[in-house]
């Protein structure tokens, strides 16, 4: 029983760290030639959870703006949609409230498994409750509409606009390092 508690204690901190990271994860399509894309034009923005955020502007611009600077610091130019881009780029925002369960050492220790050489203090789990926000960026060829390259950052937010921003920005400058991405994957 106790190393049984020992293992979920260990899970719940490791999860709990887990959760104020920055997740970044990035796919392609290996047998696209990605140093044909010169340009690209912005396409919207998606509600995942459908909560209003299509409703910031604010929001909007600065995403654009970030994704923006990585495209053109590899080397694209932003062009209108009518002046039939290489590249789409769509991006989808979802903000989700979240909980966690994170275990509490405590003062009382169970001797269960000390006859087998192990034991552990457990006083209880409590509840760690935060916003999660995600934000998938997908770049599109226009002629086909085939998803040929895309990010998703998953994230924990912050009740601070500032260090959204700049958690929102360390991501997407993440996610654009290894593009255009090399052929193998």
């Amino acid at each position: 029983m106790q190393g049984w508690l020992n293992g979920v204690a260990a899970m719940f901190v490791a999860c709990a760290a887990g959760c104020t990271s920055i997740d970044v994860k990035t796919d392609f399509d290996p047998a696209v030639d990605f140093s044909r894309f010169k340009t690209f034009a912005f396409t919207g923005l998606t509600d995942l959870n459908k909560t209003g955020v299509l409703d910031n502007s604010l929001m909007r611009h600065r995403l654009e703006t970030m994704i923006d600077r990585e495209l053109r610091q590899k080397g694209l130019t932003q062009t209108s949609l009518d002046q039939h881009p290489d590249l789409l780029v769509h991006y989808w925002v979802g903000v989700k409230d979240k909980e966690q369960l994170q275990s509490r050492p405590g003062n009382e220790a169970s001797n269960w498994g000390e006859r087998y050489g192990w034991s552990t203090s457990y006083s209880g789990v409590s509840t760690y409750e935060y916003r999660e926000g995600t934000l998938i960026t997908d770049l599109v060829e226009p002629a086909s509409k085939t998803l040929v390259w895309q990010a998703t950052i998953v994230a924990e937010l912050k009740d601070d606009v500032k260090k959204n921003i700049a958690l929102t920005e360390k991501a997407i400058k993440k996610a654009f390092e290894n593009y255009p991405p090399s052929k193998t994957k």
